[in-house]
């Protein structure tokens, strides 16, 4: 599955992703700093990719009912990815292996409750 990470995920979280075989695309590349969060997730349901993000209080409102996207993967604690990637990774694979692409489009996920 293929998915975007929002600006402030940890590198080495990314670089982990991308070992254990994931299709990964930084949003800082895309659109660089301080991307408007609707843009952000019209692309990446325009484009197929789930976003990953920490900003829970900017997608887990209005917009992300008001906008058609991929999935969505929220992540609680700030420390997590960087203290733990591997275990990160296997969590979020848990995660995509339950939503298959079809069924995550338009979802929210909190990964926290999947640790």
């Amino acid at each position: 599955m293929s998915v975007l990470t929002d600006e402030h995920v940890p590198s080495v979280f990314i670089t982990t992703l991308r070992s254990n075989g994931h299709e990964v695309v930084e949003a800082n590349d895309v659109f660089g700093e301080a991307t408007d969060d609707g843009r952000l997730l019209r692309y990446c349901g325009d484009n197929g990719h789930v976003l990953i993000t920490h900003d829970k209080k900017d997608f887990s409102g209005e917009l992300t009912d008001a906008v058609d996207h991929a999935g969505l993967v929220v992540y609680t604690d700030s420390n997590y990815l960087r203290d733990d990637p591997e275990g990160a990774v296997r969590t979020l694979e848990r995660v995509f292996a339950h939503y298959p692409p079809e069924e995550i489009r338009g979802e929210l996920v909190w990964l926290d409750r999947w640790r």
